[in-house]
């Protein structure tokens, strides 16, 4: 019978990761490039109407019409939502980064491909936030971990889908804004 070899534990950095096994063991640890095909497809047909100067005023398309509608039937307002989460301070500011969104989104109703690229973003917030962000709320996480979650699930994947072509220079900021947009419209939920 084998005596079982020492085993040496070491210390390990910051992002990575010990395994330890006392037989056989398979460790796969892919992590693969996110794929933003559509994100470049719609950055496309803003680049194209751009050379061809197809910009002109149209009416909303329907994925924006449902990100600016409230989606809920006990309409409570962005102040009692943020307080029902625990994050009732944050109010003055979410309400002024709220309405520099809606303002942003009037400003770029004037192309159809600057819509779909603020729709797909809208949706992709929302999701990420509702995966994310959510549930931690509900488990009473501490505030500051659940403003880094908003960074590292939320805003962070967002930019980095924007990355060299973020043809509507969306910044961080827009993000948030975009967050209480959709808190504001029962989109995203604090609670």
């Amino acid at each position: 019978m084998k005596e079982p070899k020492e085993i040496k534990l070491e210390q390990s950095g910051d992002n990575s990761t010990q395994y330890q096994s006392a037989g056989n063991m398979t460790v796969i640890n892919e992590r693969k490039a996110p794929n933003y095909n559509q994100y470049l497809k719609l950055v496309s047909e803003f680049e194209k109407e751009l050379e061809l100067g197809e910009i002109e005023f149209r009416e909303f398309i329907d994925k924006i019409q449902h990100y600016t509608n409230n989606i809920d039937d006990k309409f409570i307002g962005l102040e009692k939502k943020l307080e029902n989460g625990g994050f009732q301070n944050d109010y003055n500011w979410a309400k002024e980064m709220k309405h520099y969104y809606s303002m942003k989104i009037t400003e770029n109703a004037l192309s159809k491909a600057t819509q779909k690229i603020h729709a797909f973003i809208l949706a992709r917030i929302c999701i990420l936030f509702n995966f994310h962000v959510r549930g931690a709320i509900n488990d009473g996480v501490p505030k500051e971990i659940i403003r880094k979650l908003i960074v590292t699930q939320v805003i962070q994947p967002v930019q980095e889908m924007l990355g060299e072509n973020n043809v509507l220079d969306l910044y961080d900021d827009d993000i948030t804004s975009m967050i209480y947009f959709l808190t504001g419209n029962c989109h995203i939920k604090w609670n």
